[in-house]
């Protein structure tokens, strides 16, 4: 038997010692170009191989082409940095007198994501961790240039749930949302969109992935079995066929077919080269929050909200909102996890 798992889900289990170290079927399939930092990941901080990565979800940029002839000079989409993402949408507003950038600050009945963009990109890519770096020098950089890219995005940003609708309207030319969130405006306007990575900050290109891995139990009956249906769901034909029924994307290096249908190829080429790309680093879902995640994305949503929106100082929001940040991570008594790297107790904001 094998277990299927996101990445969160795997930590207390691995920590009773109930997995086999799959290190040598990861060097089996190392034709199969599974990204070294997600490999990485599948270890959970020790050396063991825990898990073998199987699909990922995840969030990237999409930009109307119509935002094209404002790329900042010597811009590269599928290498852009924040500093030249922050130039693209100011040169957009300067040259058309619109604000085209979109957040996803929905707060409905369906959330805009904000809180996984702050844990997953913003954050990593310009300090490196998010707790350990919660309130720090590069945390206050990083807030001015959100700060500064808030001047070039649609008000309107406060109301999207998701970036889909807004780009589908032409209200927004320009955003990073979940792949979930995007593909129907790419399903409906293939010839009119370019799906790309996210930026990368002065850490590396951090994005965020759900990865999902695969496990063999220390109790199963048939070890050389469970190998082998973890060979066949690496197999590109068969991650191509779980891409096609759950929008779950490739971890392993395929071509994509023809008939994929435009809009899903849009999206894993962006997907690919994402987690390719020579600085991406990928962090993982927030891990051992449970109860207490809600807790913890609002205090992360409010600070943006203090900050970004409401224009409060930087400094004093951060040393306000780190005791309800620490309060989440200290109650669900959750190490840190992901860029913070690992730690004895609960994770302590900085």
């Amino acid at each position: 038997g094998i277990a299927g798992l996101e990445n969160g889900q795997f930590s207390s289990l691995a920590a009773e010692g109930y997995f086999e170290d799959l290190g040598k079927l990861a060097d089996k399939h190392k034709d199969k170009k599974i990204p070294q930092d997600m490999l990485t990941l599948g270890k959970l901080g020790g050396s063991a191989q825990v898990y073998i990565p199987w699909m990922q979800a995840t969030y990237f940029m999409v930009a109307n082409k119509k935002a094209l002839q404002y790329l900042p000079s010597g811009a590269d989409v599928n290498a852009l940095s924040y500093k030249q993402l922050i130039d693209w949408a100011k040169n957009i507003t300067e040259k058309t007198g619109q604000r085209r950038y979109g957040f996803p600050l929905g707060a409905g009945t369906t959330p805009g994501l904000i809180h996984r963009l702050i844990q997953g990109y913003f954050y990593p890519s310009y300090t490196g961790g998010l707790v350990t770096t919660f309130k720090n020098a590069d945390a206050v950089a990083m807030w001015n240039d959100l700060k500064e890219l808030w001047k070039y995005s649609n008000p309107q940003s406060t109301t999207y749930a998701n970036l889909q609708e807004p780009m589908q309207a032409e209200e927004v030319w320009l955003g990073l949302d979940h792949a979930a969130r995007l593909i129907e405006v790419l399903k409906a306007k293939p010839d009119d969109f370019i799906a790309f990575p996210a930026p990368a900050g002065p850490k590396g290109r951090y994005y965020m992935s759900v990865v999902i891995g695969l496990a063999i139990p220390k109790t199963t009956p048939n070890r050389a079995g469970s190998e082998a249906l973890i060979d066949h769901l690496l197999k590109p034909e068969t991650q191509l066929i779980t891409l096609r029924e759950n929008s779950f994307f490739p971890v392993v290096d395929v071509k994509l077919p023809d008939d994929l249908g435009k809009g899903l190829k849009l999206e894993a080429d962006a997907v690919a080269k994402q987690a390719n790309s020579k600085d991406a680093r990928v962090v993982p879902l927030p891990v051992g929050l449970g109860a207490k995640g809600n807790e913890f994305n609002n205090a992360l949503v409010n600070t943006f909200v203090r900050i970004v929106l409401k224009n409060e100082p930087i400094q004093t929001v951060l040393d306000e909102q780190a005791p309800l940040v620490q309060k989440a991570i200290t109650d669900a008594n959750a190490k840190c996890w992901g860029p913070d790297g690992t730690s004895s107790g609960p994770c302590q904001v900085k």
